[in-house]
């Protein structure tokens, strides 16, 4: 009995693209990528919240992405109700 299986699934053809040239530019197999992402995914799914996870084919429009950008380079000040939270927490 072989402790290997074959399993089928369907890829846009942009990450059947960049799946590509990341095996050939690190020199892995594509079964080994492909093994190890569905492991990783697996266990995170069991670990984190469902909130945690952002579809990974959202695509923000510029306008969107440069104001998250700005946001994480200044980030606003802490607002009254999160300095109460934050104090709360801490006791």
């Amino acid at each position: 009995m072989s402790s290997h299986s074959q399993i089928s699934a369907t890829i846009s053809t942009a990450t059947e693209e960049k799946l590509d040239r990341f095996t050939e530019s690190q020199g892995l197999e594509k079964s080994f990528v492909v093994e190890q992402a569905l492991l990783f995914s697996m266990e995170a799914r069991r670990d984190l919240p469902n909130e945690a996870f952002v579809p990974a084919r959202i695509v923000l429009e510029d306008e969107s992405f440069d104001r998250i950008v700005r946001t994480l380079a200044e980030p606003p000040e802490p607002t009254e109700e999160l300095r109460g939270l934050t104090r709360a927490c801490s006791v």
